[in-house]
């Protein structure tokens, strides 16, 4: 048997032809129930663009009837089908708010929910819809239990939340990406709150350990000591929740430089630092400030102390000498009041004799 391409393709062409004038025909001038069955006939062959051409043409029409809930529901149907998921969305919840009663009805919020659901995007876009699209969800199955689609929709739901937890480690993630390790500490700690069931939650709190340690490493000295503590503190929390992790490893090493530094540069029992302090800028690692800038703070330090320390000795020389002259030296006011005293009271005992 021979095989003619050629004709073949001249054949599909002619039909084509046949079906694009019948249709066209059908929009200018075929009466409203035509329009209505070939719109059914249309869609159950996967014509979706010319079902919802003739469904829009004719849906004022049967707006009023008893057709109406299925025109609208097949209209908004095609627009699901073609992937114009988001007008889809609208469409449906239109329809379950104006047809409350409609046998569609079910169907109707199942598109709903599922539209939102293929709208959600990428963990790295926002997840507006993917909060919609979870909402819609809960709905549905809250209104229909017993669902033959529960199944579907539960794992929808999953793969919805996993979503929200890599979006959530994402952007706590990208503080320490960059460098902002105060910061990182602070998102990286509201992921946890956030999703606490996050299986991102291990990594999540070993980035915390991480952003302490690297907080610390470049901090300036005053202030290293008491960063390099919340370091420990983080690391403590880490390992008591997860004692076999495989971020253990880096863990240790972050600790073990928390507790060098802490050793050599320890607090005297006043609050102050060691005298060994001054070797900071010199040994600890990694610090901001260069050496020259933390000797000359320190040589300014001790020269102001060393002035305080002479003026206070100076004073307490002097003192008990201006206290001794003063006592050899006479009180000439209290003298002179103290005759004045004994005049007065001389003449009044005269006065009293005179009497």
């Amino acid at each position: 048997m021979k095989f003619y391409p050629a004709k073949i393709f001249i054949a599909l062409m002619l039909l084509t032809t046949v079906s694009c004038s019948e249709y066209n025909k059908l929009l200018k001038s075929g009466s409203n129930k035509q329009k209505y069955d070939k719109a059914l006939e249309y869609f159950n062959a996967g014509k979706y663009s010319r079902s919802l051409t003739l469904f829009k043409d004719i849906e004022h029409i049967f707006s009023q009837s008893d057709q109406a809930d299925t025109v609208a529901f097949y209209t908004s149907l095609c627009s699901y089908k073609m992937g114009d998921f988001e007008t889809s969305s609208q469409q449906f919840d239109e329809f379950r708010r104006r047809f409350g009663r409609s046998p569609f009805l079910e169907e109707s919020e199942y598109y709903f929910a599922k539209g939102f659901y293929y709208l959600s995007p990428k963990p790295e876009n926002d997840q507006s819809f993917t909060f919609q699209a979870m909402q819609a969800i809960s709905e549905y199955l809250d209104r229909y239990p017993k669902s033959q689609k529960r199944d579907e929709l539960l794992e929808n739901m999953i793969e919805l939340r996993q979503k929200l937890y890599d979006k959530a480690f994402l952007n706590a993630k990208l503080y320490y990406d960059v460098g902002y390790y105060n910061s990182a500490v602070t998102a990286l700690r509201n992921a946890i709150l956030k999703y606490p069931e996050s299986n991102h939650r291990e990594e999540l709190a070993y980035l915390i350990v991480s952003a302490q340690c690297l907080y610390a490493r470049n901090s300036v000295p005053a202030l290293q000591r008491q960063r390099y503590l919340d370091t420990q503190n983080a690391y403590y929390s880490f390992i008591d929740e997860y004692p076999e992790s495989k971020y253990r490893k880096e863990a240790d090493k972050m600790q073990d430089e928390a507790k060098k530094f802490l050793e050599k540069y320890k607090e005297k029992p006043d609050g102050t630092e060691a005298e060994d302090s001054e070797e900071v800028t010199e040994s600890a690692p990694s610090l901001n400030f260069s050496d020259q800038t933390g000797t000359t703070a320190k040589r300014g330090k001790a020269e102001r102390k060393e002035k305080k320390e002479a003026k206070a000795a100076v004073e307490k020389e002097h003192k008990p000498a201006k206290e001794s002259k003063a006592a050899r030296e006479p009180k000439p006011k209290k003298e002179k009041s103290e005759k004045s005293n004994k005049s007065d009271n001389s003449e009044t005992s005269n006065g009293t004799e005179e009497k």
